[in-house]
């Protein structure tokens, strides 16, 4: 059995609702998991040990049942038919390069490289935080992330230098513990749809005017975007497309 992961906590810390747009994407991973017989846990509760909420997406309650997992940003909607991610890989731990914000990606590592003198990034495969996925025998990267974390936990919810919370911990600890994560197909995180013109269609095709991050993605990935936006936007793509979950 699989599992996807998502946390949808409203935090005090947090300037707007997470809910307001989680919701969204919770009915479409609602969808996707039935349809591939895969469960499905939202994680609503903070762990009072975390003075961010990014961190409980490492827990994995009740881990032990699954085989692979799936650790998914809230800002991420799966199209209604989408194939399994599941069957993507094997034991490998996988993710998606990340390339929406390559200023942001190397002050995060010189941000964090201090607490890994002896390591160094390799691009290629610094991977994006809101789509993992992964064989049960990693679970112990989460487990010392976690561990970092807490170790901390003062430093780090008082920084703001652009480290970018967890991602860049995550590829840093892949490099310590020789993990090189499964590279997948772009079309797995869809990242900085807006900068990228992907809500525009292929005008060429006169008769077919679907946008192309749905034309082309399997998972969306709305980060990047100012959280009121993110919140109209994937109102709105749910609007247009909620038929396609029923």
């Amino acid at each position: 059995m699989n599992v996807i992961y998502i946390v949808a906590i409203d935090h005090p810390t947090s300037v707007h609702k997470c809910s307001d747009y989680s919701k969204y994407s919770i009915n479409t991973w609602k969808y996707w998991c039935d349809k591939n017989k895969v469960d499905l846990k939202v994680i609503e509760t903070n762990d009072e040990r975390f003075g961010k909420p990014i961190w409980n997406k490492h827990l994995c309650p009740d881990r032990d049942k699954y085989e692979k997992i799936g650790i998914i940003d809230s800002d991420t909607m799966v199209k209604w038919d989408a194939p399994n991610i599941f069957e993507e890989f094997d034991t490998e731990y996988c993710g998606v390069v990340d390339n929406s914000n390559y200023r942001w990606i190397y002050d995060s590592a010189r941000v964090y490289g201090k607490f890994f003198p002896d390591l160094n990034i390799d691009y290629d495969y610094y991977i994006n935080g809101g789509v993992l996925l992964f064989n049960k025998k990693h679970i112990n990267i989460s487990d010392q992330l976690i561990e970092f974390y807490l170790n901390n936990r003062e430093e780090l919810d008082n920084w703001n230098q652009g480290g970018g919370k967890e991602q860049t911990l995550l590829n840093y600890h892949l490099i310590k513990n020789n993990v090189v994560p499964k590279i997948l197909n772009p079309s797995w995180n869809l990242l900085a749809i807006h900068k990228k013109e992907m809500f525009r269609h292929n005008w060429q095709l006169n008769e077919d005017d679907t946008p192309l991050f749905v034309k082309y993605g399997n998972i969306w990935h709305f980060t990047g975007f100012p959280v009121t936006d993110r919140i109209r936007v994937m109102e709105q793509v749910w609007e247009k497309y909620k038929g396609k979950y029923e």
